[in-house]
């Protein structure tokens, strides 16, 4: 049934380390999610820019233009796109740093495939 609600939802993972970027492409993968992907902030927000997603799944720490930069250039163009952190640096009072920049909730890594699944079950 997963596979059913999720089969037409099309992410971008914006992700520069490559373990982790094959991680969450595997995940979606078996989920049903189609996907792309952006190895830095300024890519995210060129693919952004030319075509539509579900969701972005942004890490934070990245080349050229980190992933608080690249949410605030697609929040301007995009208002509803949910956009989640991927993060290793989930502290309490950084929520609000997110949030600020235009993210709609975070994933601590390393997470689990039910919680990503959770993730896009609520916000694509």
């Amino acid at each position: 049934m997963l596979d059913k609600i999720l089969i037409n939802k099309h992410a971008l993972i914006v992700e520069d380390d490559e373990a982790s970027r094959l991680l969450v492409e595997t995940m979606l993968s078996d989920i049903g999610c189609s996907f792309d992907v952006a190895t830095n902030g300024q890519e995210a927000v060129d693919l952004v820019r030319r075509q539509q997603f579900d969701i972005a799944l942004m890490d934070i720490r990245m080349p050229l233009m980190n992933g608080y930069e690249a949410a605030k250039a697609i929040r301007a163009a995009h208002k509803d796109l949910p956009i989640i952190a991927l993060t290793a640096h989930a502290l309490p009072w950084i929520e609000e740093r997110y949030r600020e920049c235009g993210m709609n909730g975070y994933l601590a890594k390393p997470f689990d495939q039910q919680q990503l699944l959770e993730m896009l079950l609520r916000w694509a």
